[in-house]
């Protein structure tokens, strides 16, 4: 007997100007599987799930969802249909109540006003349901960033969607809070909830898929049970080659002159924080998602500056009461969320890797003062390795990873001694994280020192010349490289004593 798939996507195609961007791609998920789909940046996963939730039409090919041909026009329709899609940026009211963004344009009326005793009842229902104890009138930003992803999640499941499409679901998640949502899925996949699951964590995708399916430059290159391949065998399929150096070895000297030091450090999320950054290194900073790693960054750049406590750098004490004294002091600071804030997505991508140069022309050399010619800008981002059909067009039309490039491109204008990396690889393919690790290293290599803000385990361990831990905005400990998942978790956790059983951990 033949199952019919919840969703059935054949032969579809789609392409844009100079592009084609999708070319024959036949997808399928059943009720109570999790598929992933992976691909690189710009492979077409982003595409076809924009077709499903009816924000482009295709050119060509047939969608029907649970046997039923669809011919959505509008999203509208395809909400209506039981398709639901989590973005990976969430899109999230951060002044309005839970209930309020759950019930986003859809709100209940009684009598003509608005009914939110129900809009109420029903979130703490959706929210019960995905285990959370979340007040529906709590105010979203107050919420930590896994909170919010399980209230866009409960917005999914108020149409009671049938199809549930999570895009980077864990990318903006500590590896504990990635662990509480790999359940939830299991939880709806045993609900009948058919779910596409789009991810660059190999170690997700072997956890939870049942089907893997890869697309590469608009193809689909193959689908495979999850049990039949191993994670090489995805990689190699996802780039067209092996990564079989997928982190940088070590510098090739040992750590120089300290470049940045902080001596008792404090402010209202960090307390009594030691740190000493060297040239040539490169420094990972882990912890939980409250541990005050991301405060950390915040207070070296300026953003969110120390009250107690100095900062030097290079032997000299500085004043880094704001971004501008933090760039002036020659700290350069990649943000963790790109879209929101480090890049303007309107503009070109030459003038987004122009950005911080220009703002900042009056305290830079005389060479910069009179900025980069087009020429200058355009090497820059060729040495990055940008990849766009023409550095003048919108920097929002790129993929994560060549945007991310481009961010850091704009940096290697002003050769700052001190960068910050926070969630350098987040959302971003294989390849490009390859390539971003060797920029690191490059950058290290060349004598600055590089802070790596990182919720990714694997990556802080595989990258980082030395790990520093955070717990509740303390450092809880050191760790040298090649130090285990285990021990940095532990001290994660605040297990700081050297007999620490692992079972602890579990």
């Amino acid at each position: 007997m033949t199952v019919i798939p919840a969703l059935d996507m054949r032969a579809i195609s789609k392409s844009f100007p100079g592009v084609r961007a999708l070319d024959g791609v036949d997808f399928d998920c059943h009720a109570g599987e999790v598929h992933a789909l992976c691909g690189e940046n710009g492979a077409g996963k982003s595409t076809l799930m924009k077709i499903l939730g009816a924000v482009y039409r295709p050119d060509s090919g047939q969608l029907r969802i649970g046997g039923e041909i669809a011919d959505f026009k509008h999203p509208r329709e395809a909400r209506a249909a039981g398709i639901s899609i989590v973005h990976q940026e969430l899109s999230l009211m951060p002044f309005r109540t839970v209930a309020e963004n759950v019930f986003a344009g859809q709100e209940p009326t009684r009598h003509g006003i608005l009914d939110r005793k129900r809009m109420e009842q029903r979130t703490e229902e959706l929210l019960r349901r995905l285990g959370s104890t979340i007040s529906s009138s709590t105010q979203v930003s107050t919420l930590s960033i896994a909170e919010q992803q399980l209230v866009e999640i409960a917005k999914a499941l108020l149409l009671d969607a049938t199809v549930l499409v999570m895009d980077e679901p864990t990318a903006a998640l500590d590896d504990c809070d990635a662990r509480v949502l790999l359940r939830l899925v299991e939880k709806l996949r045993a609900e009948g909830v058919a779910i596409v699951y789009i991810s660059h964590r190999m170690p997700e995708v072997m956890a939870i898929a049942d089907r893997v399916t890869v697309l590469k430059d608009g193809r689909k290159i193959w689908t495979k049970a999850r049990r039949e391949v191993e994670v090489d065998a995805i990689v190699t399929a996802m780039v067209g080659r092996d990564i079989t150096e997928f982190f940088p070895a070590a510098g090739h000297s040992g750590p120089g002159d300290v470049l940045l030091e902080i001596l008792r450090g404090s402010n209202a999320m960090l307390r009594d924080i030691d740190l000493r950054m060297r040239a040539g290194e490169i420094v990972g900073v882990a912890g939980l998602e409250d541990s005050g790693k991301a405060a950390l960054a915040q207070a070296i750049f300026g953003d969110d500056p120390l009250t107690e406590g100095s900062i030097s750098v290079e032997g000299r004490v500085v004043s880094v009461k704001s971004p501008r004294q933090a760039i002036a002091a020659g700290i350069g600071y990649l943000p963790g969320d790109r879209k929101r804030e480090g890049l303007v997505l309107r503009q070109s991508v030459r003038d987004n890797a122009l950005l911080t140069l220009q703002g900042m022309a009056h305290v830079f050399s005389r060479p910069h003062r009179r900025g980069l010619t087009q020429a200058e800008t355009d090497l820059a981002l060729k040495t990055m390795d940008v990849r766009a059909g023409d550095y003048g067009q919108e920097i929002g039309t790129l993929s994560g990873g060549n945007q991310q490039k481009t961010i850091i491109s704009r940096w290697l204008a002003q050769a700052p001694k001190v960068l910050i990396f926070t969630e350098p690889t987040r959302g971003i393919d294989v390849a490009a994280k390859a390539s971003i690790y060797e920029t690191m290293r490059r950058l290290a290599d060349s004598g600055r020192a590089i802070v790596m803000i990182s919720s990714d385990l694997p990556e802080v361990v595989g990258v980082s010349d030395r790990i520093v831990v955070m717990h509740q905005g303390r450092i809880s400990g050191e760790l040298d490289r090649g130090a285990s998942e285990e021990a940095v978790m532990a001290l994660a956790l605040g297990i700081t004593e050297p007999n620490w059983r692992e079972e602890t951990i579990a």
